[in-house]
């Protein structure tokens, strides 16, 4: 799957995810880099609405290294300091991982009657990141106390 596959409507947020992950030197785009994506994007709406809960760009960004925090508790590891996570923006393209596949499935099956035809658009992203079930997103919107729903139900108006 590569970006020329996606809609050109999202085109600008897909790459802006590759991008997320490559500089925090991740080996696949997930839907943690297109949540951040979407909170960085001050342009579309979405954005505010993530924002309106918490969720810009830092603010994804405080969420997601806390899941990382509670996940290693959760193993008994300790935290490991920020300044040890650093890595090497990567060279090459990440592969697409598993849950942003997933957001793009449900993003574009959520769209029924009339709406199938309008073209995919930032909303249905970032509700569809809002609906996933398992993973890391949910884990750290959970984690940062947002109510994922009042999220979906702002954006669906």
């Amino acid at each position: 799957m590569d970006e020329t596959n996606f809609p050109r409507t999202l085109r600008p947020i897909i790459l802006r995810a590759v991008s997320e992950a490559q500089r925090r030197g991740d080996s696949a785009v997930e839907a943690e880099h297109l949540l951040l994506a979407l909170a960085d994007d001050s342009e579309k709406e979405p954005a505010a609405t993530l924002a309106s809960a918490g969720l810009d760009h830092a603010g994804v960004i405080r969420a997601l290294r806390a899941e990382r925090a509670a996940s290693l508790a959760s193993a008994g590891v300790a935290p490991v300091p920020e300044e040890r996570l650093v890595s090497a923006a990567r060279v090459t393209r990440p592969r697409w991982g598993a849950s942003a596949r997933q957001a793009m499935v449900i993003a574009t099956r959520t769209r029924t009657g009339p709406e199938r035809r309008r073209r995919l658009a930032e909303k249905d992203l970032a509700i569809a990141l809002l609906d996933l079930q398992l993973g890391t997103v949910p884990r750290a919107l959970a984690l940062a106390g947002v109510d994922r729903q009042a999220l979906i139900t702002a954006l669906s108006d």
